[in-house]
């Protein structure tokens, strides 16, 4: 690094990262009437009850109820409601480019790490599915901690856990509002918001940060 501190710890977030997060394709899969799939769509992932997810206050299977008897949304099969909040996750694929390049950076002497705003289900199907969770040094999931990104205290429960200096840090997150990075950077961890699903735009930022030394041998496992 520039300033005479080097990375040691790269922190990645999951969805729209590692794991691309459900759009209308996959909620299309769920419903029969295509209206019905676009309204929910509409609908879901802005709501409250997708917060409460992500914070552990409700299951999947809660939700749906909710939103079954208070008819909260224009949908003519409520059962595709449910079917959809139990399995969606089984629908959405891991981003195979981006555990490559984890796999690397681990090969190479760098710690990798997890913070994630996620319902418990989904990291649970993930972790179980991938290989990608095996090289992890410390995982922190939103559900479990009920408290989610951008709040600060996320943050302090990942350095204070894992003992980890936040300069050290580089966080790779999809977080359009910036705000995650206004959080993070103010305690000192490095990164920026990189495209979503773009692995591309990842390696971009490792350059940025100087990691050089791994992105010819990156360049070489993706193309290969």
């Amino acid at each position: 690094m520039k300033d005479g501190i080097m990375i040691k710890n790269i922190i990645f977030d999951l969805g729209n990262v590692v794991i691309p997060n459900p759009k209308i394709d996959i909620v299309k899969q769920f419903f029969q009437d295509e209206k019905d799939a676009q309204v929910f769509n509409d609908y879901i992932f802005k709501s409250k009850y997708w917060k409460m997810l992500d914070l552990g206050e409700m299951t999947n299977k809660e939700v749906a109820e909710n939103i079954i008897k208070s008819h909260m949304v224009n949908v003519s099969d409520y059962e595709e409601i449910q079917n959809f909040m139990m399995n969606w996750f089984r629908k959405c694929s891991i981003n195979k480019d981006v555990v490559n390049l984890g796999k690397i950076l681990k090969a190479n002497g760098y710690n990798i790490y997890i913070l994630s705003n996620m319902a418990s289900s989904t990291y649970e199907y993930f972790k179980e599915k991938s290989d990608f969770f095996s090289i992890v040094d410390g995982t922190i999931i939103s559900a479990y901690e009920r408290v989610k990104k951008p709040n600060i205290e996320i943050f302090k429960i990942l350095l204070d856990r894992y003992q980890l200096n936040a300069e050290e840090c580089l966080l790779i997150d999809d977080d359009d509002t910036n705000k995650t990075f206004e959080v993070s950077n103010s305690l000192g961890i490095k990164g920026r918001r990189i495209l979503p699903n773009n692995v591309q735009d990842i390696k971009k930022l490792l350059q940025e940060v100087n990691i050089d030394e791994e992105i010819d041998k990156i360049e070489k496992e993706l193309e290969g």
